[in-house]
């Protein structure tokens, strides 16, 4: 059973849970994307609940606060980011 739960989403963004670390990923087409690489070279993962923990590196889980911050951050600027980052 995954340990992973989806706290909030807005747009292709979804801030998520596991075990009381906090991280944000993106999902599109059928996939969840790690935030971090090079475009085209994110880690991926078919869109299922234990998505999460393929894509999220280690170091990018955290706090309740830092991730509620990007995800902020991330929501706020989605085109824009998603235009740069595809």
């Amino acid at each position: 059973m995954p340990n992973v739960r989806t706290v909030s989403e807005h747009g292709s963004f979804r801030l998520v849970e596991r075990d009381g670390r906090f991280a944000v990923v993106e999902a599109r087409d059928g996939h969840v994307y790690g935030l971090h690489g090079e475009a085209g070279q994110r880690p991926s993962a078919p869109d299922r609940p234990d998505a999460a923990e393929a894509v999220v590196a280690p170091d990018d889980w955290s706090a309740e606060d830092d991730a509620r911050r990007r995800f902020a951050d991330l929501t706020a600027r989605g085109e824009e980011l998603a235009r740069k980052i595809w």
